[in-house]
């Protein structure tokens, strides 16, 4: 059956802020910023996923030892801190001194790590299966389906073992093992509207850890389907105007939207 047209329509990062908290999405959908400005530590994503870009042409030309691949990865970090204010020109113009300084210090850090990590999983996997995990055959490819009144764009589309599957860029903190709940419900949506377009089933996607140089296959599950299908049809609710119940998190304080988030419970909210 096709979506309700009257339902709003939703994207793959509804999904993720109402994983984060339901009342971002609340905020985020009446026109709220997420992100007011351009801060160190946002900076210092921005600059490894555009590092991560790099990953699959520095290890197919050269030689694979750490003092190569740090140069390398060096160099093409400063050609990121060159080409961000190009490409995000508006954000830019608002940012306070010292702030490219920082998060491009904080991203070289990085570096001697990724380098290690990616080492090793070219150790353990070999280099033409980790090239086919790294490499896309289609960058930031625009995905929708009428039937799930869902959208999105995964950072890349790669072909492994024959078939395409989605790739996510995430450059925050990764887990011993695995990857984060949020991240598989993540490649769970976007592995939806893939089958959804391509009329294929996609078993499996993969999570690019990029500050730790790590790649993560994740297998798509049942359950996972499951969860997404419920939050879909709860960020239809909360877009069509149904204020979540508040709840209190650890990084509450820290939220852009805090001074506007006050208690408001009521029976429906309970559901959430």
């Amino acid at each position: 059956m096709p979506a309700n047209p009257r339902n709003p329509e939703i994207s793959i990062s509804d999904l993720l802020l109402y994983i984060s908290c339901p009342r971002r999405v609340y905020f985020v959908s009446r026109g709220f910023e997420l992100f007011p400005e351009i801060n160190a530590s946002r900076l210092e994503r921005m600059l490894l996923k555009e590092l991560s870009l790099n990953f699959p042409e520095i290890v197919k030309k050269c030689s694979l030892n750490a003092d190569t691949l740090c140069k390398e990865l060096e160099a093409a970090l400063n050609q990121a801190c060159e080409d961000l204010p190009l490409m995000f020109p508006g954000e830019f113009a608002r940012i306070e001194g010292g702030v490219l300084e920082e998060g491009s210090a904080r991203a070289r850090a990085k570096i001697p790590e990724i380098v290690a990590n990616l080492l090793k999983g070219l150790d353990e996997f070999g280099k033409d299966p980790m090239l086919a995990a790294l490499t896309p055959v289609k960058t930031e490819l625009f995905l929708s389906s009428e039937r799930l009144n869902l959208k999105g764009v995964p950072s890349k589309i790669v072909c492994f073992e024959g078939m395409n599957v989605p790739s996510i860029i995430k450059p925050g903190n990764c887990p011993v093992q695995g990857v984060w709940a949020s991240d598989r419900i993540h490649a769970a949506s976007l592995a939806l509207l893939l089958e959804a377009e391509s009329g294929r089933e996609v078993p499996f996607a993969f999570v690019e850890y990029v500050s730790f140089g790590l790649l993560r296959k994740v297998v798509i599950r049942s359950s996972d389907r499951r969860e997404v299908l419920k939050i879909c049809r709860r960020v239809e609710k909360i877009k069509a105007g149904l204020m979540p119940e508040k709840t209190e998190e650890k990084f509450c304080t820290q939220c852009t939207f805090s001074e506007h988030c006050v208690s408001n419970s009521s029976l429906m909210s309970k559901f959430f």
